[in-house]
């Protein structure tokens, strides 16, 4: 094997490995907002037009939010907001942890820095972080 051959191999091999591999292929039924987790309070990652290609990684047990991959973008949006309303049923079920999830996706963000104050989402009390702290 040539090594140029071996190098279209390599990256091949790559983009795979890369890719959810259970990962739906959807589309935007209207505007939609992407955060950092599954609920409207997390910070915004960016926001998609209608119709934006999208492929749903996996929803959460409610089915309200699913995790989405959009070009480079990789966050949550609601359910609702997807046209295809079987494929969100088809979706793998995932959880979500803040720590893992945003260490994966946002370390570059500006609010990556506040991970911690919201590493309780989800338990009982938790209050999000107020805009503009810290």
């Amino acid at each position: 094997m040539t090594s140029r051959r071996f190098g279209h191999w390599i990256v091949s091999i790559a983009l795979v490995v890369s890719f959810p591999v259970s990962a739906q292929l959807d589309a935007t039924f209207r505007v939609a907002v992407v955060h950092a987790g599954p609920d409207p309070t997390f910070p915004q990652v960016t926001r998609l037009p209608a119709a934006s290609n999208v492929h749903v990684v996996g929803c959460v047990a409610s089915r309200q939010w699913c995790d989405i991959l959009s070009g480079r973008t990789r966050g949550w949006i609601r359910a609702a907001d997807l046209r295809q309303t079987d494929r969100v049923r088809r979706a793998p079920e995932v959880t979500f942890s803040v720590g893992e999830y945003w260490d994966a996706h946002y370390r570059s963000r500006p609010w990556f820095s506040r991970r911690d104050d919201w590493i309780g989402w989800g338990t009982p009390g938790f209050q999000p972080p107020k805009a503009g702290t810290r």
